[in-house]
């Protein structure tokens, strides 16, 4: 919970001006951990779409303005 809104805008206005990698670095960076997550077994295949019901039900209540799709039991 965020109880100090100025600080936290302090320390994000901060974080950015520090922030000197170009865009193709950034995405150096996110490749570089998606092969590390990959070498670790995670984002394989089989696994693709293991939880999408939840995350769809989830993202619906987070938007607030989606219908709600009817939970299954498993």
């Amino acid at each position: 919970m965020i109880t100090d809104p100025k600080r936290l805008s302090a320390f994000e206005a901060a974080s950015r001006a520090k922030d000197n990698l170009s865009l193709a670095q950034k995405y150096a960076i996110l490749e570089a951990l998606y092969q590390e997550a990959r070498s670790m077994g995670h984002f394989t295949q089989d696994d693709i779409l293991e939880g999408i019901d939840d995350d769809i039900r989830l993202a619906a209540l987070l938007n607030g303005n989606v219908p709600i799709p009817p939970r299954k039991d498993r």
